[in-house]
């Protein structure tokens, strides 16, 4: 009888962490949600969140709002939200960066820290140029860069990133040398083309396309299979003779551990975020390739991907 008392008391123990858990996912959220950027505001993981939040915040009851965490190729903003209590109220925007980082030293976070919630956006990496350039094709950067080895100088969103892996890529496939300088995001790397404190740069349409349509900066090449259907005079590297197909992605995620009813809540509000008109036609103004796939798709593609990024780092010796 002692021991039957006994056990359904230990039961009963085991089960109110539980039960307090489930009752506190049924009134999520009770307080703002925050969006952690692992990059400098003006780019475009910046502006997707920003587009996603404010969208997400008329659903919810507390609202969203962003906060930006950059540095060390996105490394310290995974790093935050993979630790971050598994409690709903603090998601990230993640980025290829989180494989990058990690297979070069930089960061500890990876992809098995998170929950993702859903993918919201992809899109290929470009290279572009001031419109004062001297530069009007892929093949004159590349003829400089030839005869002056390490001198031209491309800017980056971040040393490991993946814009920074571009321009080494290149490197790999021309057998040239360039002088890439990083900075600690796309927006503050757009505001250096834009001083020509840089000869051009790598990036994608997100951050470089309204500069390109309102005549400030020249595109030059899309490391994709096919030509952009908003810029369709650009070639790709691959019309060039350089098969590259490089690009970045921006995903929703939690951390590991947060209850099942929370990632419920916050994929029905992602699903219906992304219906939403005014946020598609976000994605459109601003060039940005706007998807909505659900997370639980991610984990084999981020797999691949991670297969993908290791082989390149360990070719091109970026460890």
């Amino acid at each position: 009888m002692q021991r039957s008392t006994f056990l359904r008391a230990a039961i009963g123990a085991l089960a109110l962490p539980l039960c307090a858990a489930n009752a506190f996912a049924a009134d999520y959220p009770t307080r703002p949600i925050e969006l952690l950027v692992p990059y400098a505001v003006g780019g475009g993981t910046d502006a997707v969140a920003r587009a996603f939040a404010d969208t997400a915040g008329r659903q919810l009851s507390q609202g969203m709002v962003v906060v930006n965490r950059p540095g060390a190729a996105g490394a310290i903003g995974h790093q935050e939200g993979a630790k971050a209590p598994a409690d709903g109220y603090k998601l990230t925007m993640v980025t290829p960066e989180i494989n990058l980082a990690y297979l070069q030293g930089i960061g500890k976070a990876r992809p098995q820290d998170f929950t993702f919630i859903a993918r919201l956006n992809i899109d290929p990496i470009v290279l572009i140029v001031p419109a004062n350039s001297p530069f009007k094709t892929l093949e004159e950067v590349l003829a400089k860069a030839k005869s002056k080895p390490g001198e031209v100088a491309l800017a980056n969103s971040g040393k490991g990133a993946t814009y920074h892996l571009a321009a080494v890529a290149l490197e790999e496939k021309t057998g040239l040398a360039f002088n890439n300088i990083p900075y600690i995001g796309a927006g503050p790397e757009m505001t250096a083309i834009l001083g020509n404190q840089v000869e051009g740069g790598f990036a994608t349409t997100g951050e470089a396309g309204n500069y390109v349509k309102a005549g400030k900066f020249r595109l030059l090449g899309v490391m994709a299979a096919e030509r952009l259907k908003d810029f369709p005079d650009v070639p790709t590297f691959k019309e060039r003779g350089i098969d590259l197909q490089l690009g970045t992605w921006r995903a929703l995620a939690v951390p590991k551990g947060t209850p099942p009813t929370v990632i419920a809540k916050l994929k029905e509000v992602a699903h219906k975020v992304s219906q939403e008109p005014k946020y598609q036609q976000f994605f459109s103004n601003q060039f940005l390739g706007m998807v909505y796939e659900d997370g639980d798709r991610l984990a084999p593609e981020l797999d691949r991907e991670f297969k993908f990024y290791s082989d390149i780092v360990s070719k091109l010796q970026l460890k």
